[in-house]
């Protein structure tokens, strides 16, 4: 009987250590798919968080750095249009698009220039857009002719309308229709307020300058309207 006991007992013992040799050691470090399941939301809201961070840092650095204020035309400008602070806005611009754009505080340097192209509304003021004159050609010359209301057409004259300048006769004087009416381009329009005129640039051919001078000085300048050349459209 002990000897059977003691093959017995043998026997359990074999049973429990195969037992324990067959279940799954844990690893060092290793997670159970369960633990990981646990942590994962956890995890997810700290990338969550550091996403909005980061994005806050950027914003603030994008908005709160290299800004500069430039000048913007708030109205259309035609070309020739001699500008006047009621043309000017400003808006905020990143500083490296500014490109040539004129800054808010040198609006004094673009007033009484002139628009060297059409400047629809919104357009950025630049050192390229604007300036004293649109530019004399070799062989021509920018004169100014002074017209009372009856010695130009009552529409408004505009930059490149072709006009030709004739000699008035004075008061009581009989019109002189041998000397030939003298071709131009307008170059820009203005207002004198103190003597009631209508200044005209008009840009003529070297040649003729010095007679329209003459003729507007004398007050006997006039002025006709002539429709555009087909190049000219």
């Amino acid at each position: 009987m002990s000897t059977i006991s003691t093959r017995e007992s043998r026997k359990t013992s074999r049973s429990a250590a195969d037992g324990q040799e067959s279940r799954p050691k844990e690893l060092k470090g290793f997670q159970m798919p369960s633990q990981l399941a646990r942590k994962k939301p956890a995890l997810i809201a700290l990338c969550i968080a550091l996403a909005m961070v980061g994005g806050l840092l950027t914003y603030f650095g994008m908005s709160g750095n290299g800004q500069v204020s430039v000048l913007v035309v708030k109205t259309d400008l035609a070309r020739g249009a001699v500008i006047g602070s009621g043309d000017l806005t400003t808006i905020d611009v990143v500083q490296k698009s500014a490109g040539e754009a004129v800054p808010a505080d040198r609006s004094s340097t673009v007033i009484g220039q002139k628009a060297l192209v059409d400047l629809p509304e919104g357009s950025l003021v630049t050192s390229k857009n604007v300036g004293e004159s649109l530019g004399v050609k070799t062989g021509t010359s920018v004169v100014g002719v002074g017209l009372a209301s009856s010695q130009a057409p009552s529409r408004p004259l505009q930059a490149g309308d072709r006009v030709r300048i004739i000699r008035t006769p004075t008061q009581g004087a009989t019109a002189d229709l041998n000397t030939p009416p003298i071709s131009g381009v307008v170059d820009s329009t203005s207002l004198d307020d103190v003597k009631g005129l209508i200044i005209v640039d008009v840009v003529v051919s070297t040649d003729d300058a010095p007679k329209v001078v003459a003729w507007s000085a004398s007050g006997n300048a006039g002025l006709i309207l002539d429709p555009l050349t087909e190049e000219g459209k």
